[in-house]
């Protein structure tokens, strides 16, 4: 891991498809009462761990709206770095500041804040983060596939009735 070839790691690990290990499970975040968390480790396709690498989602309920963040991390130790991350913000609520520019609404960033990334906003008109349509463009971006029952869903993706997120 070097600062100098960091984005260039981190767009090789996005470009290989991935799978899931584990069944994700959003539970509730031992820290923070009311938000959640789903973690799982990630297979190649040879169905075997990738090293280092695993899958990281957050949902929170603030004050202005729903705030939800997928994100494929890499860990080192006791190390962990972004490696591609949706961050799915109301347009009007501010996320967090980044070399002087203030972030609002869904956005993604590749790579890591503190050896190198990029950051874009993203324009489009879905307006839940818990929107299945989220996690098939965080699922295209980091090459996440289903297979068998492991598959990436929102929190809430069934209803009491059943019925799924549009």
């Amino acid at each position: 891991m070097h600062q100098d070839t960091w984005l260039d790691e981190c767009r090789v690990w996005c470009r290989h498809i991935k799978y899931l290990s584990d069944t994700v499970d959003w539970a509730e975040k031992p820290s923070h009462s009311g938000w959640l968390e789903a973690t799982s480790l990630l297979l190649d396709e040879n169905r075997v761990s990738i090293p280092h690498l695993y899958f990281k989602g957050e949902y929170q309920q603030g004050r202005m709206g729903e705030r939800i963040t997928y994100g494929l991390m890499y860990r080192q130790g006791k190390d962990k770095r972004r490696v591609f991350m949706l961050e799915v913000y109301p347009q009007h609520e501010r996320s967090h500041r980044e070399n002087g520019v203030v972030w609002f609404g869904p956005h993604c960033h590749l790579g890591d804040e503190r050896l190198q990334q990029v950051t874009r906003s993203i324009l489009c008109s879905l307006e839940g983060a818990t929107l299945h349509r989220w996690v098939d463009r965080f699922r295209r971006h980091a090459r996440i596939l289903d297979h068998g029952s492991r598959s990436l869903t929102p929190p809430f993706g069934r209803d009491l009735f059943g019925s799924t997120n549009a």
